[in-house]
């Protein structure tokens, strides 16, 4: 869940930070199309080098699971990613989307409306769908209902992350839509957590652990949905799975959970970053965030 990586803890606090800026997104799409990375760049973090969408894809289509991590109100990653996703689909027809967007008491009403048996206002009605659905979501989904693939709905459900927040893990240990297993070690995840909701001391008051717990709770239930995605027959899909780029960045949060459950699996890292478009941004730090780094203009 990630502007940049604030993002995280809370739902009403992602929520509040997903604010939508419509402004040139056709614009984008339409640059983004023809190839124009006057607005972004893409770099491959193991060369330093910069890359096309092509070349991003041929890698990408190698892997079992590719997270697509992004800073929740850029346009341009949002129509990046739609492109990724379409050359990626090009050469692994059998794949599935899923979104970190869309929660797992919503799974049977998308799927109805995968299969045209519901439109796309009820499928909306009772699902929760982020305020920028409509301009950076919708366009893969549809993508999605127009190609018959597969589309998980990923997340937990807010409500019960948010009453993790505030009561911690027990009481809703048993609900529905719950994942089976939730592990938050301390560990740099953690520390990274902290940090990115401003705290700077050694330790870590109640709240804040409440906090993290909730933030992984959203990963082990992304982590189990992608993992039954990738059971469902027929064998051999691909995942590729939207998120907030804290929950896959450095290999940790969901990513972490996944190679957990299936150690095995080939999995690429995507991630945003607002900034000039100079590869020279990509330190080493960075480049131990994903495998790629989408460089996007200010």
């Amino acid at each position: 869940m990630s502007q940049h990586i604030k993002l995280l803890a809370l739902s009403a606090l992602l929520l509040s930070l997903c604010a939508c800026r419509a402004s040139g997104s056709i614009e984008t799409r339409r640059a983004v199309q023809a190839g124009d990375s006057g607005a972004w760049m893409a770099v491959d973090t193991a060369t330093g080098s910069s890359v096309s969408l092509d070349v991003m894809a041929a890698q990408l289509a190698k892997c079992d699971v590719v997270f697509l991590g992004e800073e929740h109100d850029k346009t341009v990653a949002h129509q990046l990613q739609m492109e990724l996703t379409r050359r990626i689909v090009e050469l692994r027809p059998n794949a599935t989307l899923s979104f970190e967007m869309i929660e797992r008491d919503a799974q049977e009403d998308l799927d109805r409306y995968l299969a045209g048996g519901i439109d796309e206002s009820s499928f909306l009605k009772d699902t929760r769908p982020w305020p920028n659905y409509a301009r950076d979501y919708r366009p893969m989904v549809e993508f999605a209902r127009e190609r018959g693939l597969p589309v998980i709905a990923a997340n937990v459900p807010r409500p019960l992350a948010s009453r993790v927040s505030k009561e911690g893990l027990e009481p809703v240990a048993d609900e529905a839509f719950m994942p089976r297993t939730v592990l938050a070690p301390p560990g740099e995840y953690q520390r990274r957590f902290a940090v990115a909701m401003g705290n700077t001391h050694d330790t870590v008051d109640p709240k804040l652990e409440r906090w993290f717990l909730a933030q992984v709770v959203k990963d082990e239930a992304m982590a189990e949905s992608i993992e039954r995605g990738l059971c469902a027959p027929p064998a051999g899909r691909i995942v590729l799975h939207y998120c907030g780029k804290f929950h896959s960045d450095y290999g940790l949060g969901t990513v972490e959970r996944l190679r957990r459950r299936q150690p095995s699996l080939r999995i690429g890292v995507v991630t945003t970053l607002t900034a000039d478009r100079d590869p020279a941004r990509i330190d080493e730090q960075l480049a131990r965030a994903a495998d790629y780094v989408w460089l996007v203009a200010k």
